[in-house]
């Protein structure tokens, strides 16, 4: 009995006509499963974002140049010592004739004889494979003695047992 009056009190209560919530400046109706965040929204819009009038391009106005800073960011450092011992003009380049090989030199084939080691095998010797059955060991009963049940503390009159 207390199971059905529970189970009717959770049906009246989940029986009531659900409201829209809001969800930060979104409004977000219950049935709407919401799968990302809410988009935020300052003032709805009536025609969904259309663009209705072409934009008209207009000049624009440059303003003044922005006066640079004394130093510079970078500052780089070049060293124009020559060390002694290096040429200050580029190496000349001797022009040399190049040789080119059409064909490669191919001298007498000689065959030569190949030698093959005699290959001694080892003779292999099976082992036999003996099967022998197992015999299936008996399955002996545990032996539990009598349990010992403990008195209890308080004995409790027939009528609450």
């Amino acid at each position: 009995m207390k199971f059905l009056v529970a189970f009717a009190l959770i049906a009246v209560a989940s029986a009531r006509v659900f409201e829209p919530i809001s969800v930060g400046p979104a409004l977000v109706d219950t049935y709407e499963p919401i799968d990302t965040e809410p988009a935020y929204v300052d003032i709805p819009i009536p025609d969904g974002g259309v663009v209705t009038a072409p934009v008209k391009p207009t000049p624009v106005v440059v303003g003044p140049a922005v006066p640079s800073g004394a130093s510079p960011l970078v500052q780089l450092i070049v060293n124009v010592n020559v060390p002694t011992g290096v040429s200050v003009g580029p190496a000349e380049i001797k022009p040399e004739p190049v040789i080119v090989v059409e064909e490669a030199e191919e001298g007498p084939i000689v065959p030569e004889p190949v030698i093959v080691a005699p290959i001694n095998p080892t003779p292999v010797v099976p082992e036999p494979v003996i099967v022998a059955p197992i015999s299936p060991v008996p399955v002996s009963p545990v032996i539990i003695g009598t349990p010992i049940i403990p008195t209890p503390a308080v004995t409790l009159p027939e009528e609450l047992n």
